[in-house]
Order: structure tokens, then C-alpha cells, then sequence
């Protein structure tokens, strides 16, 4: 088949809507509102001849003159000053200003009010340990929890575990990197401790020992861990002064860490 030429196109009746854009606008003279013709300024002509000055009364002693006309001068009046002027300047407006460098942004100095002291920072809030789930945060509890209920028994009442961190994860649904660092935590706090290390050549995971609320606040008082601050974890403090005991938890881990 032949192609369509353009005047086969454009001879469609279907195409007409199509290339309507191309014949452009088409005037309606009757649509337009009608065009407000200018309103005619009067101009008044004025002759200088005919402007007088008004006639003013004379006072006493004062003899009258006659009016004149006004004529254009040609020459410009000179002005008389009475008195000299003075400008003063305040003491800000006379001192020199600083030199200012291009492409420099200069920052303001704010300077402390008479009398504003700054406060110190609000010191917070010790609390004492009543139960072992009182020097946990909420990650350590539940993974703590999770571990608790997943060991086997043991002598005196502690359970013990053996894990790594993949299966930690499962138990309680963190990642492993998160219980890694509560089990770290854990156990500075005294409520864990390793029997035997990740046994790398047969693939055996780190022995836990798990301890009892009971045990743990027995512990953490022979350490002297009885009083917290929670603020986005739970640390260990020293009640007087409120500084964290985070070296003297490490101290007391290895010297009660039993051998393997």
C-alpha cells in the first residue's frame, strides 16, 4: 500500500479537531469590550501680566506700596542661615567601626546580662537495687530471661548453657550483635559468667553459668554494686558522687572468674 499524502490526511472529517491548532486564533470583535476613549484634560493658560500679589493692610507707621506683578526671576534668591547647626553623634557612632574583609561572615559575641549565672547541670537520680532485674535494662532482662528458662540445672542453684550467639538471637529475637553486647553487659554485672570459651576446631559455643536473682544481689553486694542510674541504659554508681563502677566491676569478674 501506498502511504497517505497530507492532503488525504487533512481532507478527513475525522482530523479536523486535530489540526484546528495549526489555523490560530480566530478574532471575535463582537466578545471585546469596548475601548474607553481618553477623557479630554482642559488646559487653562495663565498670563503673569494679570497675577497680583493680594493687597495686605499696613500696620502703623508702616507706609503702603502699591502691588506689582509677579515676574519670573531670573536669578535664584540666596539662602540665609540664622545660626550654625550642630550635629552630635553618640558615643557608639563615634568609635571606630571594625574593618570588615570580603567573603568573611563575622560572628556576633553575646555577652552574659548583669546578674545571669549559668546553672549547673541537674544531677540524676540514684536508686537502690531491691531485686537482681533492677540493675538490668530491658535488652539485658529479656535476653537474661531467655537464658534462664533455656539452661539446664545445676548445683546450687544456678543453671548453666551452652550458646553462641546465633542461638542467643533465636531465643530471644535480637540480632547477634545486640547479644553479644548484653551478654558482655551481663556478665560485668554480675549475673553471668563463662565456664569455658567458644571452642573454635569442633565448633562448640561458650559455656554460660547463669545465676538466680538471689545469688546475684548476694554478689553485687559483696561488691558493692547496689546503686543505678538509669538514663538510656542501667549503670552502676557510687552513691556519693554518682561516677560510674564500671572498672571496679571489671576488677571483681576476674578475681571471682573461676578457672576452666
Amino acid at each position: 500500500m501506498e502511504p497517505l499524502g497530507w492532503d488525504e490526511i487533512v481532507s478527513q472529517p475525522g482530523m479536523g479537531g486535530y489540526l484546528s491548532f495549526l489555523n490560530g486564533p480566530i478574532p471575535l470583535p463582537h466578545l471585546q469590550p469596548p475601548t474607553p476613549e481618553p477623557a479630554a484634560i482642559p488646559v487653562v493658560v495663565l498670563d503673569p501680566a494679570s497675577l497680583t500679589i493680594p493687597e495686605i493692610e499696613p500696620t502703623s507707621g508702616v507706609a503702603s506700596s502699591p502691588p506689582r506683578p509677579l515676574a519670573r526671576s531670573t536669578e535664584l534668591d540666596p539662602v540665609v542661615v540664622s545660626s550654625p547647626v550642630s550635629i552630635t553623634t553618640s558615643e557608639s557612632d563615634s568609635a571606630p567601626q571594625p574593618r570588615r574583609t570580603p567573603g568573611v561572615v563575622s560572628t556576633p559575641v553575646i555577652r552574659p546580662l548583669p546578674g545571669d549565672v549559668t546553672t549547673p547541670g541537674r544531677r540524676p537520680r540514684i536508686r537502690k537495687c531491691a531485686a537482681a532485674h533492677d540493675g538490668h535494662s530491658l535488652g539485658e532482662e529479656v535476653l537474661y530471661q531467655a537464658l534462664w528458662k533455656a539452661a539446664t540445672a545445676e548445683s546450687a542453684g544456678a543453671r548453666t548453657i551452652v550458646i553462641g550467639w546465633r542461638g542467643m538471637s533465636q531465643l530471644c529475637r535480637m540480632t547477634p550483635k545486640n547479644c553479644k553486647i548484653n551478654t558482655q553487659r551481663l556478665i560485668r554485672k554480675l549475673a553471668l559468667e563463662i565456664l569455658s570459651p567458644y571452642n573454635t576446631p569442633e565448633s562448640i559455643g561458650t559455656t554460660y553459668r547463669i545465676f538466680p536473682s538471689e545469688a546475684i544481689l548476694r554478689r553485687r553486694r559483696a561488691a558493692g554494686l547496689e546503686w543505678v542510674v538509669r538514663s538510656r541504659g542501667v549503670e552502676f554508681v557510687d552513691p556519693s558522687t554518682g561516677i560510674p563502677l564500671s572498672a571496679q566491676l571489671c576488677g571483681y569478674v576476674s578475681e571471682q572468674s573461676s578457672p576452666v
